[in-house]
């Protein structure tokens, strides 16, 4: 077939068209032609279904989102921007570590609530410590308090004494001697 001939059939099959080759030089190739084929209207009701589908999916599918999608409690609002807060820090008097946390981390709490609890065995020992110097510190007190009260006798004693001795030297029955030593007790 010569080029000519090629690029009639290919025309004729593009038309829908079908050629038959015939053998030999110069002969036409024989030509048949078919039923004109049924308009292209389905693909062109497929390609708007497509679009339809394109254009109507997302917005369908934001519809039904919209509708099972939770609804937030009154005075609780949401939608785009810039949210800004004041941060509260919570702190305690003592150091330590948390034993168990009540709260996630930004998470909604209220006045009052406990947020955590601290593992208070190292301020529990510590308040054993304390506790122990207190209980030493009394019986220190105790022990000084009658030490007191032993050296305050002793000078009632020495004073009775000094007394007793002034008393019985202008008599005689004791020596001056032992008024001066009362004396230097006293």
């Amino acid at each position: 077939m010569t080029d000519q001939n090629l690029r009639s059939t290919d025309a004729a099959e593009n038309l829908g068209i079908t050629v038959e080759p015939t053998e030999g030089r110069g002969r036409l190739p024989a030509v048949i032609e078919h039923p004109s084929p049924q308009p292209k209207r389905p693909r062109l009701h497929l390609a708007i279904l497509a679009l339809l589908i394109i254009v109507a999916g997302p917005g369908i599918g934001w519809f039904g989102w919209y509708q099972h999608y939770p609804r937030l409690p009154p005075g609780i609002a949401w939608g785009n921007g810039r949210l800004e807060a004041d941060p509260i820090a919570i702190d305690t008097k003592f150091a330590g570590r948390i034993a168990k946390l009540f709260v996630d981390e930004g998470g909604m709490v209220k006045a009052g609530q406990v947020v955590a609890m601290m593992d208070t065995r190292d301020l529990e020992a510590s308040l054993k410590k304390s506790e122990a110097l207190v209980t030493q510190a009394e019986r220190a007190f105790d022990e000084a308090k009658a030490n007191l009260v032993q050296q305050q006798t002793q000078v009632k004693l020495a004073q009775q004494e000094l007394d007793r001795t002034s008393a019985l030297v202008p008599k005689g029955f004791a020596t001056v001697e032992l008024l001066d030593q009362r004396r230097r007790l006293r």
